[in-house]
């Protein structure tokens, strides 16, 4: 069967530049959520859809409409803003967004912190083969889940990797390339990947490169230190807990 190549309605700036903090922009859907609430779609935004284990950005907008962005989703190949206002969104109304900043460099760093720790079990020699990452979550309880079990404690052996991986102030680097170009640069792809687009790349300087759709730190060193606070054995999977402490 012939995939097609869907094209949303909303460009993705924060695809493109991370720190991107704000944008203008132009409704072009509405649909009623609640009195005084609304989920809108944009024709271009900053603001990233909750997804691949990273929280929904939250913030604001101005201009034609002016409200609360308070949650943003990917449902059904487009992404929905919604938004808290006492005017009723219309379209061609005129926007300007603004991301709250702190909450998204915290996602970021969330983010790229359980990178580090899963570029740090490649470079320990257990993944992918012994241990084939499945799912991540790095929102209020950051993990990676793991398909396989190991029978050696590495807790402090992975923690001190990814520590280093931090102290080498290592760049990440994020771009679009064919599926099987990234087939072949990737140190392992996710199951499931669409192989009928280009699909973003993130690489780690010296390291590897995995598909990756999330907002990332430009390098090693902004995410702070790393820990594995544990790593657990359940039904054949491993479960890397890790945390980061924040720089001031």
């Amino acid at each position: 069967m012939l995939k097609l190549n869907i094209i949303m309605k909303t460009k993705q700036l924060y695809l493109e530049d991370s720190y991107s903090k704000e944008m203008a922009a132009e409704i072009v859907e509405v649909e009623p959520e609640g009195e005084g609430r609304f989920r809108v779609i944009l024709d271009k935004t900053v603001f990233y859809p909750m997804g691949g284990g990273q929280a929904t950005d939250q913030g604001t907008i101005d201009g034609d409409l002016s409200g609360e962005v308070y949650q943003v989703i990917n449902k059904d190949g487009e992404i929905w803003h919604f938004i808290k206002t006492s005017k009723t969104p219309t379209l061609g109304m005129k926007i300007h967004g603004v991301i709250n900043w702190e909450r998204r460099y915290k996602n970021m760093k969330l983010h790229s912190g359980g990178h580090i720790v899963d570029f740090s079990m490649y470079l320990l020699g257990y993944s992918p083969k012994t241990l084939l990452p499945m799912k991540a979550d790095h929102d209020k309880n950051p993990h990676i889940v793991y398909q396989g079990t190991l029978k050696e404690d590495i807790k402090q052996q992975l923690e001190d990797k990814a520590n280093e991986l931090v102290t080498q102030n290592l760049e990440f680097s994020w771009y679009f390339q064919p599926f099987e170009v990234l087939q072949k640069e990737a140190i392992y792809l996710q199951p499931g990947l669409p192989t009928n687009k280009p699909l973003r790349t993130l690489k780690l300087a010296g390291v590897g490169a995995v598909a990756d759709g999330g907002t990332q730190v430009k390098n090693t060193s902004e995410v702070g230190k790393i820990s594995v606070d544990s790593i657990d054995q359940e039904e054949g999977n491993t479960v890397v807990k890790y945390s980061i402490t924040e720089q001031k």
